[in-house]
């Protein structure tokens, strides 16, 4: 079906106000910041600097990606991330700020682009980065919790499981005690690390005989509605809970 929208004055400035909200420029100390609708992992908005130079025009990201990425404690991450996008982009990275230098006038909407674009790139793959290390570390605590309730020699650290998709799943720990088996994996509030958990969870909860399947996270309250996601192939419960709480699971398998 197709829809003929009608060309009208009031219909111009509802588009024209909506655009007006996506990108906006403002000018500060004789640059202009150019806020784009693209967003960082954080939320916020890519913003671009704009300056003259004589009849060009130098265009960066004026070291808001390296500011996101030290929010997060990314920073050394970001370095070598946003060299290597800086080099797929074909744009200057000075270990601050992604820049290009002395573009024309056309070429101005193309290198204010590029830039948001890879600053929001470089910034996204270096929160998935963190958050990869962050569970790593999150596991490595959890096997020593685990050590501590059941004992390294029941313990399979850094196991496979084949799920019924056929596809091979890495599970942080796999706890065995007398033919009964239990997964746990330290989860973030990171929505991939909540998505990659979930399917992985599901895949093997359709396997006979599946072992019990444990998510174990810093907070239920911090996931919000990715509790619902993640429980719903396995049990969710915090890092801190008694010991009992752990065996329970073992018990239940």
């Amino acid at each position: 079906m197709i829809v003929k929208a009608q060309d009208s004055e009031g219909f111009q400035d509802v588009v024209r106000s909506a655009a007006a909200q996506l990108v906006s420029c403002d000018l500060i100390a004789g640059a202009h910041y150019v806020r784009t609708p693209l967003m960082y992992a954080s939320g916020g908005y890519v913003v671009v600097r704009v300056e003259s130079a004589g009849g060009d025009y130098l265009v960066s990201d004026f070291g808001a990606g390296h500011e996101e990425a030290s929010l997060m404690g990314g920073s050394r991450i970001y370095m070598k991330v946003a060299r290597d996008v800086a080099e797929a982009n074909g744009v200057g990275f000075d270990n601050y700020s992604l820049f290009v230098l002395k573009v024309s006038r056309e070429q101005l909407p193309g290198a204010i682009a590029t830039i948001a674009n890879s600053s929001q790139e470089a910034v996204n793959i270096t929160s998935l980065k963190v958050s990869e290390a962050k569970a790593r570390d999150n596991n490595s605590l959890l096997y020593d919790r685990l050590a501590g309730v059941f004992g390294r020699d029941s313990i399979a650290k850094d196991a496979h499981i084949v799920g019924a998709s056929n596809t091979e799943w890495h599970v942080a720990s796999l706890v065995t005690i007398q033919r009964r088996q239990v997964v746990f994996e330290a989860v973030s509030k990171h929505p991939n690390s909540v998505v990659h958990a979930a399917a992985k969870f599901g895949d093997i909860a359709r396997i006979n005989r599946a072992p019990g399947r444990v998510a174990v996270v810093n907070s239920k309250k911090a996931l919000g509605t990715y509790l619902g996601v993640l429980s719903h192939n396995a049990s969710v419960i915090e890092r801190q809970v008694d010991d009992r709480v752990y065996h329970s699971f073992l018990e239940a398998a």
